[in-house]
């Protein structure tokens, strides 16, 4: 699929962002998200491979407990600690500065 396609399907524009739309009547958060898990794995963009780890989830216990409400991997796996996390958060700050200003 061209770039220009992919994105006219999958993608909305903010100000600062390129985002993944979500699909319409579905309660499924991403496209690409299926039983197996992410599809496009191995492509999958910055925001996708450093979720859930944003800044505004890691710094927010509320947050995080929201979307732990949705997210099949939140309380799944092994433990990450919270240094990492905020490692991982910082990593989203860096790649997209614009949005966490």
């Amino acid at each position: 699929m061209e770039q220009q396609d992919f994105e006219a399907r999958y993608i909305y524009r903010t100000r600062n962002m390129r985002r993944v739309r979500k699909p319409r009547g579905k309660s499924k958060q991403c496209p690409f998200l299926d039983e197996g898990g992410c599809g496009i794995h191995p492509v999958k963009p910055v925001q996708c491979r450093l979720f859930p780890f944003w800044p505004e989830l890691v710094e927010d216990r509320k947050a995080w407990k929201k979307t732990g409400s949705w997210c099949p991997g939140i309380g799944q796996g092994p433990l990450i600690q919270i240094g990492t996390a905020l490692e991982l958060a910082n990593e989203m700050r860096e790649k997209y500065p614009d949005a966490y200003e």
